[in-house]
């Protein structure tokens, strides 16, 4: 067998389309060409070329294969047949297979005609919309591309290279299905797979071909786009023409590049379980055995939340939201309220508890508008007598004693009393200068306080 044309091959052939075609309409047909070159060019990829041409006034889709083992009239005539009983013709581009369609280097080679799909292919639309800022777009187009891998997989078909370049997004907004040549569908179970494999940017390291291989692309592609429309920032960061956001390097574990690091520093609770279904989706050894949908309802594996849980990038500061106006409070009188307090210079509070709620951002503190009375004083415990306190006491003792025994020695002389009344006289002159001590320190405790 020989080797299949070239690219180069093919658009050389093209520009004759009289010589190179047999069939009527396809002789008769025009090919869009480079504004500059003014020579067609076709859209390449690894198994064929696509021709965008002009045939019977309706714009087409011309596919030529430069591979030998790319596809069969039997692959794209099962194919067409499903979806039509399916149901899936406003999915896909509907395409025709045809023997010896092109002369090329003296033979004729097969080719497929398709529908031409007008709109951009998915990573062209998603470009344009992050360059707008449209979030709410993209976060339409995760939405729309669920329902379609959901439709799809209903249906038993899986694309097998689900990839940016596959999928073409129209004016409407409706995603169409491009490029079968690595498709499974129940009449292929049993067979070979073809040797295409699909982007290695969206497929796992062991994809099995089957019904669920769509299921780790799809997942891939959804997680993108709800993350891109939290921040379409990521897609300067991280697209390099032949992705979204993750790249086949980011499928390995511990899933701690700078991608995995960017979608957990979004914070956002549907991104981070798709991101822990993905996570667990790249675990060595792990196949697809159901649909997207049932993958996404699924509860995320335990390690995913533990030894894989990826390490955010660095956050920049945050800029701070405008916050509500606070609403008035009842204070109660004599109590007012004060003004906002300026924020402090020194002593920031740390990121995440900045919360921007009114009660953070106004001092609620009620004061009362008249100054509060002193404090009552402490009673201090009195001080202890000191020596001299002791010597002033016996001597005043002493004093009143002399004074009323010589009081009452006197008054008994005048009257003769005898000599052993003398006992009596110390016993009443004792008493009385008890009396006078104890009278005297009442008194001058009323003048000088307790304790004194």
């Amino acid at each position: 067998m020989s080797a299949y044309p070239s690219a180069e091959d093919y658009i050389l052939a093209v520009q004759q389309p009289e010589r190179a075609f047999t069939r009527p309409d396809l002789a008769r047909s025009t090919f869009a060409v480079h504004p500059l070159l003014q020579v067609p060019v076709p859209a390449s990829g690894t198994t064929a070329v696509v021709f965008k041409a002009t045939v019977d006034g309706r714009p087409q889709a011309l596919r030529f294969f430069t591979r030998e083992d790319a596809s069969t009239r039997q692959r794209y005539t099962a194919l067409n047949a499903w979806f039509t009983e399916r149901g899936l013709r406003a999915d896909v581009a509907g395409s025709t297979w045809t023997d010896d369609a092109i002369l090329v280097g003296g033979r004729r080679w097969p080719m497929v005609q398709m529908e031409w799909v007008e709109g951009s292919p998915l990573d062209q639309h998603v470009a344009d919309l992050v360059g707008a800022d449209d979030r709410p777009a993209l976060g339409t187009l995760a939405g729309r591309w669920r329902d379609l891998v959901r439709r799809a997989q209903a249906a038993r078909f899986a694309h097998g290279d689900l990839q940016h370049g596959n999928v073409l997004v129209q004016g409407d907004g409706r995603l169409r299905l491009v490029d079968f040549d690595s498709s499974w569908i129940a009449p292929f179970a049993g067979g070979p797979p073809p040797t295409e494999v699909g982007h290695r940017n969206y497929q796992p390291a062991n994809r099995v071909w089957g019904p669920w291989m769509d299921t780790f692309p799809g997942l891939v592609i959804y997680l993108s786009l709800l993350a891109l429309a939290r921040d379409p920032g990521q897609w300067a960061r991280f697209n390099d023409g032949e992705n979204l956001l993750f790249r086949h390097d980011d499928y390995a574990p511990p899933h701690r590049t700078d991608a995995w690091g960017q979608v957990a520093q979004l914070q956002d609770p549907v991104v981070d379980r798709l991101a822990e279904r993905l996570r667990a989706c790249c675990t060595p050894g792990w196949t697809a055995t159901s649909d997207l949908e049932s993958l996404l309802g699924a509860p995320a594996p335990w390690w995913t939340r533990t030894t894989a849980t990826p390490v955010p990038a660095p956050r920049p500061s945050p800029t701070p939201r405008p916050s509500p106006t606070p609403r008035p409070m009842q204070v109660p009188e004599p109590t007012r309220l004060l003004r906002p307090s300026p924020a402090p210079r020194e002593h920031a509070v740390p990121a995440p508890m900045m919360s921007q709620s009114w009660t953070q951002q106004w001092t609620a503190t009620a004061v009362p508008t008249t100054p509060p009375p002193p404090p009552s004083p402490v009673p201090q415990p009195a001080p202890r007598h000191g020596p001299g306190y002791a010597v002033g006491t016996f001597f005043l003792a002493l004093l009143a004693f002399m004074v009323v025994a010589g009081v009452v020695g006197g008054a008994l002389q005048n009257a003769r009393a005898a000599a052993s009344d003398q006992g009596l006289v110390i016993v009443l002159a004792g008493l009385g200068a008890v009396v006078v001590v104890v009278t005297v320190r009442q008194l001058w405790k009323s003048r000088t306080g307790p304790g004194r």
